[in-house]
């Protein structure tokens, strides 16, 4: 799994290391963005995903859509357009277009951002244009992931209770929830990636000083705490949709 702080440092995690560990590959990905008003505010990484080649997608929270090299964190600028039919800020997730076949889609849920007082809406994005197709309506602000069962699962931080969905991708509907009410409190900043069978939480609230990592069971929703005291600010992790299913 990959992941991204907020401050631009990125790294994997291996959540198969006992206890799951961290290897930064750059302190900041350096990604060429300009700072917003009128310079003050300097833009920061937002969300991610991966595609099954193993390259990362990262949105920054100026809308801007950057490609970055995993093996060396090289960071380039795309000609995504920001504030797509009104997606100025998302999630992001890769899906396999279907079970255990090569091609996936890039899955979006966003809008004008969290603190907007509206729900996100659902959308896919062409990666050949690098446009948006609205989809389906959501309800919060999730972070999405997908399997490569072709299934787009999220995690809702900021749902009372919290929860992990699997969404309809074609209404936004949920097929299925996990509730994680032990996750309640304001979120800060979250990711969210399946892998192995699992899916891993990236959570950190406004009364935590860090991310802490949660392990939440594919099969049963039960949620484990796998890492505290990370001294990161998670904001996007992404795997590819060829990682493993199941450990078994």
């Amino acid at each position: 799994i990959y992941v991204v702080d907020e401050d631009g440092r990125f790294s994997s995690f291996n959540p198969a290391t006992n206890p799951p560990s961290f290897v930064d590959i750059t302190p900041s990905l350096g990604c060429p963005v300009q700072a917003g008003f009128f310079g003050l505010v300097k833009p920061t990484p937002y969300s991610m995903s991966v595609d099954r080649n193993a390259v990362a997608w990262v949105l920054y929270s100026s809308g801007d859509l950057f490609r970055v090299d995993t093996a060396r964190g090289a960071c380039t600028k795309t000609a995504f357009a920001p504030n797509q039919a009104g997606f100025q800020l998302m999630g992001m997730g890769f899906v396999a277009n279907a079970p255990m076949r090569n091609l996936d889609t890039l899955y979006v849920a966003g809008g004008a951002g969290p603190d907007s007082g509206t729900a996100s809406r659902l959308g896919t994005v062409d990666m050949s244009s690098l446009k948006i197709a609205p989809a389906g309506s959501l309800t919060g602000w999730p972070e999405l992931t997908g399997t490569g069962l072709a299934e787009l699962w999220g995690f809702y931080p900021d749902t009372s209770p919290p929860k992990i969905a699997k969404i309809n991708k074609t209404t936004g509907g949920e097929d299925m929830v996990y509730p994680l009410a032990t996750l309640q409190g304001e979120p800060a900043a979250w990711a969210f990636a399946f892998w192995g069978g699992d899916f891993w939480v990236f959570l950190m609230r406004t009364s935590d000083s860090d991310t802490t990592v949660y392990r939440v069971s594919g099969s049963t929703g039960a949620l484990t705490t796998v890492l505290a005291s990370t001294g990161r600010t998670i904001v996007g992790a992404g795997v590819s949709t060829c990682a493993p299913v199941s450990l078994l």
